[in-house]
């Protein structure tokens, strides 16, 4: 398999495991937090927490390029790199984007 399909293909697993496990880690972080609760459970609470996934928690999630999956130098708002964002700026490709001429 060509190394960019295995970054985004990886890239994929990992949102959907945020997404699946993100409101869990929400609610058993307020549990965790809340003080009116025994002591034991909110250890038990801890020890939930702690054994979800990996790849559940935000800083797993890395900003790829969706045409080449690369990981640096990608705009936040088209989520390309910086030379498939310059490529397709030029050309025309993007809505909302011109080639700055001074």
């Amino acid at each position: 398999m060509n190394r960019n399909l295995q970054w985004k293909f990886m890239d994929e697993i990992k949102r959907k495991f945020y997404l699946k496990y993100e409101i869990r880690r929400i609610l058993l972080k307020s549990f965790k937090n809340n003080s009116n609760l025994p002591l034991t459970y909110r250890y038990f609470i801890f020890y939930q927490k702690i054994k979800s996934p990996r790849w559940s928690i935000l800083p797993q999630l890395i900003n790829r390029c969706v045409d080449t999956g690369r990981s640096t130098g990608i705009t936040t708002h088209t989520h390309f790199s910086r030379f498939i964002f310059r490529r397709k700026s030029y050309y025309g490709s993007l809505p909302g984007y011109a080639r700055a001429s001074w």
